[in-house]
């Protein structure tokens, strides 16, 4: 949950730089060789960089984002679990570095007011396609059959059609 909250305010963070902070590419060392790759890329994706407002770890290009890659790769190298290398990060740059607030104490009052509001939405909408559908059963179409005039019409418009073909 919490991943997925983080990747959700890197996507908005990226939409809302400048196009000339998008068009950065990641530094050509960015790529991890070695057992923990994933896990690191994971790390590095999931956080906002402190040093390039923004962008995540992994994309940034500043060598202050490098020397945070490479003391994760040492961690991870060591055996530390993913919980204590962002715990510690967080202990240095700071909450910002999630991307999002906590789902604990204040951060979690944050959280209440979306969560109402896309519970509420989803019930008017709810509310609104069932009071439609019903409305359009309620009221059937009338048919008239149809007579020799207007088959007469129908003959006569096919083959005009079938001349100008």
């Amino acid at each position: 949950m919490r991943l997925m909250i983080v990747f959700a305010a890197a996507l908005l963070a990226l939409a809302a730089a400048p196009p000339a902070a998008r068009s950065q590419q990641p530094a050509a060392d960015t790529v991890i060789q070695g057992p923990d790759d994933t896990e690191a890329q994971r790390i590095f994706t999931s956080l906002m960089s402190p040093f390039c407002p923004g962008l995540t770890v992994a994309a940034c290009p500043s060598p202050g984002a490098e020397e945070m890659r490479q003391e994760v790769r040492g961690r991870l190298a060591r055996g530390e679990s993913r919980a204590a290398i962002v715990d510690a990060l967080v202990a240095v740059y700071g909450e910002q570095l999630l991307g999002a607030p906590p789902a604990k104490r204040w951060g979690l009052v944050l959280w209440i007011p979306p969560a109402l509001l896309l519970l509420l939405g989803g019930s008017v909408l709810t509310w609104w396609l069932r009071r439609r559908g019903t409305r359009a059963e309620a009221q059937p179409v009338a048919v008239t059959p149809a007579d020799e005039a207007d088959r007469a019409r129908l003959a006569a418009a096919l083959e005009d059609f079938d001349r100008d073909a």
